[in-house]
């Protein structure tokens, strides 16, 4: 994350979310698709739809455009779509799993642990080593629910939420906070019989910090949930592309088949493309997606609509490499009022091409000629 703080002001580059400092002052950084001032709630609800596709964690309900719930600040909002999560799943059964116990006990229960038994200490041959199943909740799932219940209550201020978080921790009461988010984590079970738990699991990671890209708590404990824009903007504006694709046609994401350069015997530089489009094996078109506002009215050659000469240089090596010097080339930035039609085409020689074009991230209309 770069931050720069200048005359008493605290500036995040290509990051969004909440940030809580160690004071407890919480500060919502929203997508800004605009160089003038930009409307929190279309900000705001921008973000959830965005999240909501990549992250999948199921926020169906800013759809609906609830004035009221879109006003809420971003942090309540995403700990009132985890609650509802939660709520769902124990509706629909929390479920149990058989685990082993091993213990000292005056009575004989289950199986006797002969070995054990034989090397018990003088004066306690009346105790016997046994052990047996038991049929609980408290399993790697439930027990990192009950730690996510419990610091979504520490950091909500709602009271709305934090009465359905005692009541859902009420529910999880009998089960044992994780001790372990990693262990956890790697026994959580993808089985059918768990399958209204998938939902659930993006949700602990982003809440626990347990090796998310998109979730960081500072070391005073505060809440911060920060997405990395370049990289939400990337797998967003793919993943849309992907569902409106002809069905001959096929998108993978940050290939890396192709290389800058050969040196000893060895492939050096890696280039790895946002986007390519395939029909079959062939390559059809190759897309890269930047976080930046272009301005079209800056069309001189000084200021190059804000472009940057880095940018052209990395298409033109996709396209020597990807399309053999042939074909069309996408430079894709988000669409706001300085830059709504796409730019002239760049011809880097005679039929390689380089379009760059606006994605509306309000309306998901882009301007592609894909067939």
């Amino acid at each position: 994350m770069t931050t720069i703080l200048t005359q008493g002001a605290l500036q995040v580059i290509n990051f969004v979310g909440v940030l809580e400092t160690p004071c407890k002052t919480r500060i919502e950084i929203l997508p800004k698709t605009s160089t003038d001032t930009c409307d929190p709630v279309s900000a705001r609800k921008i973000l959830l739809k965005m999240l909501a596709s990549v992250e999948t964690l199921k926020l169906e309900e800013f759809q609906q455009s609830q004035l009221q719930l879109l006003k809420q600040p971003l942090y309540e909002l995403l700990i009132t779509h985890f609650l509802k999560a939660v709520s769902t799943l124990v509706r629909q059964g929390i479920r149990n799993e058989y685990q082993r116990i091993e213990r000292e006990s005056p009575y004989l229960k289950g199986q006797l642990q002969v070995a054990k038994q034989l090397r018990q200490r003088p004066g306690k041959q009346h105790h016997f080593h046994v052990a047996y199943d038991i049929y609980n909740a408290n399993r790697a799932e439930n027990r990192l629910l009950h730690s996510a219940l419990k610091q979504v209550l520490h950091w909500s201020k709602s009271s709305e939420n934090q009465r359905l978080a005692r009541e859902l921790l009420f529910v999880f009461n009998d089960i044992n906070l994780s001790t372990n988010y990693a262990l956890d984590f790697r026994q959580w079970k993808d089985d059918r019989a768990l399958a209204h738990y998938r939902p659930l699991k993006p949700w602990c990671e982003l809440i626990l910090s347990y090796q998310s890209p998109v979730a960081m708590v500072g070391n005073h404990g505060g809440l911060s949930f920060l997405f990395p824009m370049e990289q939400l903007f990337e797998r967003y504006v793919a993943k849309q592309i992907k569902r409106q694709l002809p069905t001959h046609l096929k998108l993978r994401e940050q290939v890396s088949s192709h290389c800058l350069t050969h040196h000893n015997g060895n492939d050096w530089f890696r280039l790895k493309p946002d986007i390519v489009v395939y029909d079959k094996s062939n390559v059809v078109t190759v897309m890269d997606t930047k976080w930046k506002l272009l301005d079209s009215s800056l069309n001189t050659t000084k200021h190059k609509y804000n472009l940057s000469q880095s940018d052209l240089y990395q298409l033109f090596a996709y396209g020597e490499k990807y399309l053999k010097g042939h074909g069309d080339l996408y430079l894709i930035y988000p669409k706001h009022i300085g830059f709504i039609e796409p730019l002239a085409n760049f011809e880097f020689k005679p039929g390689l091409r380089l379009n760059v074009v606006p994605y509306d991230l309000e309306t998901d209309e882009y301007y592609l000629s894909l067939t």
